[in-house]
Order: structure tokens, then C-alpha cells, then sequence
């Protein structure tokens, strides 16, 4: 909470990124804000916002079917897409798979069905997990995976990291070049990817998911991180 009202304090434009699908931008507010944190929907870019915007871009008004949650039904419907039940999964234009904590025979069955028919697949993102209080959970990897395995096909663009696709999103909506922006996570394999990708100043925090061992396994190497930090509180020593 001190380093995102520090930095904020500074004039520093914020964007929060986040590949999980499985929620809306408003409820993403209500969570940061439950940490203390003020923060606007506009500063909000997760995967599933990000696909709303890829297909209205594509193809405003398109038909959709989603193996996913709410979250990414609502951003899709928000931006004048049409979400279909699966009894009319034929008729999409497209297929979204992202997470899904409800994933059933019959979802994966109404996604074929509209892969065969010609819709084009897309993924929110690619993780295979996600850490829980009970330990890994089946990501959005499990989702894509049932399609891609059964309709022997794979997606045909990733929306979330390590595609650049958000970043570059986020960047057009705050007005910012890469040059004068950085990324800060803590996966070497999304984040940092996904920064190096854009053209961003690639920032890894020690706090989550990649340890010091990691960075030295990478060491020299196209993926290292430009710079190693042990928390979000070292920014503000800079």
C-alpha cells in the first residue's frame, strides 16, 4: 500500500495486470480497495478485459462462446459481444477458454462443437496454475488444454502474459511510451517475458513466485530481469 500511494505521490501512471479471468475490472477494484487501496477501473488490465478488447476490436458485436467464469462473460458482454448458451455453440465466432473453477464435460463439448463449426479459439491466458491457500489450483491451462487436446487445434492468439498484447493495451489507454515504462512481477516465465516482449524495464520482486536461485539459473541469459528487487519498498529508494 506505501509504495503504490508513494509512487502514485510521484505522478507515476499505474496499470495493475493480472491473467486471471475469472473476475471483472470492478470487482478487481473492490478487492485492491479492500487492501487499502485506491484504485480507479481504468487502472485496471486483467485478461479478461483484455480479450473484450481484442475481439470488439476485431469483430464488433461478434458471437461468443466461453468455457470461463462471470467475470470474463461480463467484460465480453460489456463490450458488445454476445455471449451464447451452449446449445447455440454452433453459431459463434469465436471460442474463449480462460479459467474456469466450474469446468464441466458439457462446457468443453459446447467449445468443440463451435471449434469444428469454424469459430477461432482464444485463450485469456496460458497458466497452468495458480497459487491457493490450499496449495497449486488448475489454471486457465486446464480450460485450453481440454480444447486444444480435443479439437487438435491450438489457440490462435494468447490475450494474457507472456503475450504482450496487455501491456501494449495498457500502454495506448495511459498514454505512455515503452521506453519510459516498466514492469514489476515476480515470474520470470510471464512477467518479465511478457515486459521484454513490450520493450519495458523489466523489474522482478523477490516476494512471490521466483526466488534468488531462479535469477541466477537465467543469469546472462535474454530472459534476465534488468533489475532484482527483495520488495515493492526498494522502488521507493531509487
Amino acid at each position: 500500500k506505501r509504495a503504490v500511494e508513494d509512487l502514485k505521490a510521484r505522478d507515476k501512471k499505474l496499470v495493475f495486470l493480472t491473467n486471471n479471468s475469472s473476475r471483472t475490472r470492478e470487482e478487481y477494484v473492490q478487492k485492491l480497495s479492500s487492501f487499502g487501496l485506491n484504485v480507479d477501473k481504468s487502472e485496471i488490465m486483467s485478461s479478461s478485459y483484455g480479450t473484450a478488447l481484442y475481439l470488439s476490436e476485431k469483430a464488433e458485436g461478434a458471437n461468443v462462446y466461453v468455457v470461463g467464469e462471470e467475470g470474463l462473460k461480463v467484460e465480453l458482454e460489456d463490450a458488445g459481444l454476445e455471449v451464447l448458451p451452449k446449445e447455440e455453440a454452433e453459431g459463434a465466432d469465436y471460442v474463449v477458454a480462460g479459467m474456469d473453477r466450474n469446468l464441466t464435460y458439457d462446457k468443453i463439448w459446447g467449445g468443440l462443437s463451435a471449434i469444428l463449426s469454424g469459430a477461432e479459439f482464444i485463450a485469456t491466458n496460458p497458466d497452468p496454475t495458480y497459487p491457493t491457500k490450499g496449495g497449486l489450483a488448475p489454471g486457465a491451462g486446464a480450460s485450453i488444454g481440454a480444447l486444444s487436446y480435443s479439437a487438435e487445434r491450438e489457440p490462435s492468439k494468447i490475450i494474457g502474459k507472456p503475450s504482450s498484447y496487455m501491456i501494449e493495451a495498457s500502454l495506448d489507454i495511459i498514454d505512455v511510451p515503452s521506453e519510459r515504462t516498466a514492469i514489476v512481477g515476480d515470474r520470470i516465465d510471464m512477467d518479465v517475458k511478457a515486459g521484454k516482449r513490450a520493450g519495458l524495464t523489466t523489474i522482478l520482486v523477490l516476494t512471490g513466485v521466483n526466488s534468488k536461485e531462479d535469477v541466477r539459473a537465467v543469469d546472462g541469459a535474454a530472459e534476465a530481469p534488468d533489475y532484482v528487487l527483495s520488495s515493492l519498498m526498494e522502488l521507493l529508494e531509487g
